[in-house]
């Protein structure tokens, strides 16, 4: 699994991180922690960054997703990116939206951990707000 801090300023797998205009952050994959968030994060989904540090990523869901979210991440996942995942997510004030994910595995300080890249989904998600695709 690749080393966080190998690529350049404000990079991490050689993505650009602090200054990309989609919600980044990188999360335990154990205890769901957000380690860090990048700006984008902040502005869109209304947490300050120290409020980040302190939630999981159980906490900027819909509760009824969260079930399925737990089912998909108790197995590893498929070395290698993972795209096109189809989740709901919610701000700091309670506004659900879709977001397609785009993920990366990782060691970060020396966890086992995944970047994340959020974007907004234009198209409606369906079954519940469950998860539509997810590769783990």
């Amino acid at each position: 699994m690749p080393e966080a801090g190998t690529a350049p300023e404000g990079e991490l797998l050689g993505v650009p991180f602090a200054a990309n205009p989609h919600p980044m952050w990188v999360v335990d994959r154990v205890t769901h922690a957000f380690l860090d968030v990048n700006n984008a994060a902040v502005q869109q989904y209304g947490y300050s960054r120290q409020e980040f540090l302190k939630l999981t990523t159980l906490e900027i869901r819909p509760t009824v997703d969260i079930p399925e979210l737990l089912r998909q991440t108790l197995n590893p996942r498929p070395q290698g990116p993972s795209t096109a995942e189809k989740w709901r997510h919610q701000t700091k004030n309670g506004t659900v939206f879709p977001v397609m994910i785009t993920s990366w595995e990782l060691t970060f300080h020396g966890r086992h951990a995944e970047l994340v890249l959020a974007r907004r989904d234009s198209n409606d998600l369906t079954s519940g707000g469950s998860a539509l695709a997810r590769s783990i």
